[in-house]
This record gives C-alpha cells, sequence and structure tokens, in this order.
C-alpha cells in the first residue's frame, strides 16, 4: 500500500521532520560559543564603511537596509551636526545621522561611484529620538563578526568602541546604536 505523500508517517513526513530539526539545530547554534574555542561568540552583523574604516552594527538592531535618496531628505536649516534629515518608511519619519560625523569625521558627500547605505535601525530604548537611521559610504553586507575580547589586550586606554573580527581576517569597530547616539543632542 503506497502512502500518501501528505502522510506525516510517510517519507515526505519524515524529509520534512529531518530539515525542521536541521534547521531548528543551525538556528539555536547561532550566538553560541564556536566548538574548541571557548569564549568565541559569533553573531550576524551588518559591516558599513566610512573612508577605510570598517564598522559592524548587530543585525538584531537593524529594521531595514536602502539605498539613500541623497536628494530627498528634508532638512531644517537648524538641525544639529550630522543629522542629514529625515526618511520616510512605512508611514513613520526617521532622523537620517551621518556616520562619519556621529564617530567624529566631517560630513559625507554624497558619492559619485556608489549610491551609498541607509541602515534604518530598530527603536533605540532610553534616547530622544525613537526612529534613526544611519547614513555611510557603502556596505559589504551582513557578516559573521567575533567580538575581541578586551581582556588580555594591550595596556592603554580602552577602544571608543569594541573591536570585532570578519570571517576575513580584518578588524572593525563594532558600534552599539544605544552607546553611538546616547551623547547626542538631538533638540531642533
Amino acid at each position: 500500500m503506497r502512502q500518501d505523500a501528505d502522510d506525516p508517517s510517510g517519507r515526505a513526513g519524515r524529509y520534512a521532520r529531518r530539515v525542521m530539526e536541521e534547521r531548528a539545530r543551525l538556528l539555536a547554534a547561532r550566538g553560541r560559543q564556536d566548538e574548541g574555542h571557548a569564549g568565541v561568540v559569533r553573531r550576524p552583523a551588518v559591516i558599513l564603511e566610512v573612508g577605510d574604516q570598517g564598522y559592524a552594527i548587530d543585525l538584531r538592531h537593524v529594521l531595514r537596509m536602502t539605498e539613500p535618496a541623497w536628494s530627498a531628505m528634508p532638512m531644517r536649516p537648524d538641525c544639529p551636526a550630522g543629522v542629514r534629515g529625515v526618511y520616510g518608511y512605512v508611514g513613520n519619519l526617521y532622523t537620517v545621522f551621518d556616520l562619519s560625523v556621529l564617530l567624529g569625521g566631517a560630513m559625507m558627500q554624497a558619492p559619485d561611484h556608489a549610491p551609498g547605505a541607509m541602515v534604518l535601525l530598530r527603536p533605540v530604548a532610553g534616547l530622544s529620538v525613537t526612529r534613526v537611521a544611519v547614513l555611510a559610504e557603502r556596505t559589504t553586507g551582513v557578516m559573521d563578526v567575533t567580538d575581541i575580547s578586551s581582556a588580555g589586550g594591550a595596556a592603554g586606554p580602552p577602544a571608543a568602541h569594541p573591536m570585532a573580527a570578519l570571517p576575513d581576517g580584518r578588524v572593525v569597530a563594532a558600534l552599539d546604536p544605544a552607546r553611538l547616539l546616547a551623547t547626542r543632542h538631538f533638540g531642533v
């Protein structure tokens, strides 16, 4: 007697259970310690670039990635430094910040060769502005980053932002939106 393909006890059901168990195992393993590397935690992050420096923003903070509409971002003339304007998404207005200025650099110009990258962040608790987006020159995508422990590192003052290693060996600054934006004055 042939079992129906929809029968959960049949071959299709066994295959579906095996696939779902494998997916659950892979999802559960995300963020856990790597086997053989005690203390190493990997997490997915969006990798952004400003100038020649790379930055990582944990994927759990990211709502959406988009190309910036450089000319379509309205801005009041009395906006604080680093505010590039506002951006509308799904009926909500996001205050758009220039990541270069937030990190102490000069304001970016609209790139001629590439559209740039805009990250819409999930709401950040404790900030006076709840909907925030940041502009970067470009993104290299989503990669698993490994936190670089400051314990046992070189003596000296702590870095402004913790560092993280990319799978290709590069080291980037790991940005926490709450920490990055907490010291900024948003009043306009």
